[in-house]
């Protein structure tokens, strides 16, 4: 059997870090740059219970360079719920290298956790090599690189947790938390909307509702989630998607958890 390895274990390997505990989830690798260019960044969304560790995957594809002192700015990071609280930069990135730095975000455990778009770029300076040898010419300089905005969703905080039983789950949470509502989304395939509802809420779908049943034709389909939010609550949802037209779905959903402000977060996750 394959291994499974932990994407946060790199997180835990940094003595910096280790008082932040484990990782509540991890996110799949988002690209901040185009593939083909001189410098390759993705980056991945370590979700700790108050912090945020954002870990830059940084590619250098120059042969006559060594990148040194390299970090991630940001221009606007300090949003409603998130400030900067530190950073790891990384050092020696060789032509073909890939290393990681690392951006620390604290939470702000009295602000609503909203979601956050933030502008950034990569800063690093450039050490001129010949690429014979490696060994360093002369002239070095300050240089930055502008990145793709970096997105932390509601879906971010999410983790996939499934229920074995999601009719009883769902009555046993009940409606004093319920959320409802309805959304017109712009897909022209049913199975399109569905795998795009289950992405932008983060949740794991039950009963094997990821999946169309065969001959459906026009009938809605009812789609069940489930998930635990990174502040522990149980949240689950009950969604109802029908096409409307050639091009056109129409969503209702119905979201309960354990809070009421939690609820209305997931359900604006559509937005």
């Amino acid at each position: 059997p394959k291994e499974v390895v932990d994407p946060a274990a790199v997180v835990y390997e940094i003595p910096e870090l280790a008082a932040l505990g484990r990782a509540f989830r991890s996110s799949k690798p988002v690209m901040l740059t185009e593939n083909e260019t001189e410098y390759v960044v993705q980056c991945v969304k370590h979700i700790f219970p108050n912090h945020v560790v954002l870990q830059f995957i940084v590619q250098n594809t120059i042969e006559e360079q060594r990148l040194d002192n390299v970090t991630v700015v940001f221009d606007d990071a300090d949003t409603e719920s998130f400030k900067i609280s530190g950073e790891i930069p990384v050092d020696g990135i060789a032509y073909g290298d890939t290393k990681n730095c690392f951006t620390v975000l604290e939470r702000d455990a009295d602000a609503p956790l909203t979601p956050s778009t933030m502008s950034c770029e990569l800063r690093f300076t450039v050490v001129q090599v010949d690429p014979a040898t490696g060994e360093e010419e002369g002239d070095t300089f300050e240089e930055e690189y502008p990145l793709e905005d970096l997105e932390l969703s509601t879906a971010d905080f999410m983790a996939k947790v499934s229920v074995p039983d999601f009719r009883k789950s769902w009555e046993t949470v009940g409606n004093d938390n319920e959320v409802l509502e309805k959304f017109a989304l712009q897909f022209r395939r049913l199975e399109d909307a569905v795998t795009a509802v289950i992405d932008f809420l983060g949740m794991q779908a039950c009963d094997g509702t990821a999946a169309l049943k065969p001959n459906t034709g026009e009938k809605p389909h009812m789609l069940h989630l489930s998930g635990v939010f990174v502040s522990g609550e149980k949240v689950m949802a009950r969604a109802q998607i029908a096409m409307q037209g050639e091009t056109g779905v129409v969503l209702k959903i119905a979201v309960r958890s354990e809070s009421a402000d939690i609820s209305r977060m997931v359900a604006d996750c559509i937005s």
